[in-house]
């Protein structure tokens, strides 16, 4: 059961992050709780895709058997999430920090 719940978590998660990576990507326009945070909402959208990506190349990493195979997953997916979190700060405002 815990594997379900988590399964549907991530999934969750990973289409918010799509969602809104692809339409600052495609619009150049930041989802609303993002917007006075964004100096490139294009560049902080590819971040969120990849972050994205690699958060569900993680979980679908949990399922593969073979040891090999799943630490060039993992390592792979932490590529990624890393990846896409330095775009996301990258696309950021310099000094404009949550409170």
């Amino acid at each position: 059961m815990l594997h379900v719940v988590s399964l549907a978590a991530v999934a969750v998660v990973v289409v918010l992050y799509a969602v809104a990576g692809v339409l600052a990507v495609t619009t150049g326009r930041a989802v609303p709780w993002q917007r006075g945070y964004l100096l490139r909402p294009r560049l902080w959208g590819s971040g969120a895709l990849l972050f994205g990506a690699g958060m569900a190349l993680a979980r679908y990493g949990g399922s593969v058997r073979d040891l090999t195979a799943s630490d060039i997953v993992f390592g792979c997916s932490l590529l990624m999430l890393v990846s896409g979190g330095v775009l996301q700060y990258v696309g950021r405002r310099v000094g404009r920090l949550r409170v």
